[in-house]
């Protein structure tokens, strides 16, 4: 039986809620947000000294959890701290000034400068719409399967391309999308759902685009569970984001952001006390 861990870093989420916890290395996992009772199992199981949760959902813990302390750190000091921390476990070095963008149920982008994230602006579009319009459009409110289909579908049958309606010399790349939906030449699932994947990454990348200008920054960081296990959306947000001239860091792990960032901060308190 491993130790307990002296720190549980929660995050609970509109859709999942994940922990982080290092015995030895760090460990991750999530759960549905909706079935906080496997949370309490869990963390009757690991028996940390410490709890610390972010997210929206962490008021719903309460004040203590079976017998232990439940202090909160903010959403966005959460998701700074543990995206750096992340990053060093990648190799990945951060610039100094960056986008760091939580993919989740919906989209918040934050603007990090030496350690200090503030919430530059966001969007409704994320995880949340692709289920919700993937349940309306080709029959499924399954992520996993969304992901899938869209994986193998060709969106260029949906939407409406520069190329389309240029035949030549158009101004900017034929690949460019010049109006989502607009052609349904096809409606066959897959490419619907490849479709919606990229109606909410170039929207993503676009809002990314216009905050980054006004910052001036060039790398944007990207993680949330919006990406993980989803490879169309990281490719449209790969290219739509090179289109406008930024560079895409996404992390391995960035669905554990927030989790990792609270565990974090449980440490440092740990080691000031």
């Amino acid at each position: 039986m491993p130790p307990a861990p002296p720190v549980l870093g929660l995050d609970l989420g509109a859709t999942l809620t994940k922990i982080a916890f290092r015995q030895g290395d760090l460990h991750t996992e999530r759960w549905p947000s909706n079935d906080l009772e496997a949370v309490r199992a869990r963390i009757v199981e690991l028996a940390p000294a410490r709890i610390v949760t972010t997210g929206g959902g962490a008021a719903v813990l309460g004040a203590s959890a079976l017998g232990v302390a439940v202090e909160g750190i903010s959403e966005f000091e959460a998701w700074s701290l543990g995206a750096a921390a992340l990053a060093a476990e990648e190799g990945i070095v951060l610039p100094r000034r960056h986008l760091l963008v939580s993919a989740g149920t919906g989209t918040s982008v934050l603007v990090v400068e030496a350690g200090s994230a503030v919430r530059a602006g966001g969007t409704g579009l994320g995880g949340g719409t692709l289920v919700g319009l993937g349940r309306l459009l080709v029959g499924t409110g399954s992520f996993a399967d969304l992901s899938a289909l869209a994986a193998r579908g060709k969106r260029g049958s949906v939407d409406l391309l520069v190329g389309d309606v240029y035949s030549q010399g158009a101004p900017i790349p034929a690949y460019l999308t010049a109006a989502n939906f607009a052609k349904l030449a096809s409606t066959e699932p897959a490419d619907l759902a490849h479709a919606l994947v990229g109606l909410v990454g170039e929207n993503i990348a676009l809002v990314c685009a216009g905050i980054a200008r006004l910052v001036g920054a060039d790398t944007v960081v990207l993680g949330g569970s919006t990406l993980a296990e989803n490879p169309a959306l990281v490719e449209v947000l790969t290219q739509t984001l090179g289109f406008t001239g930024l560079s895409a860091c996404f992390l391995g792990h960035g669905a554990y952001c927030g989790a990792v960032g609270a565990l974090v901060a449980g440490e440092r308190l740990a080691e000031s006390a």
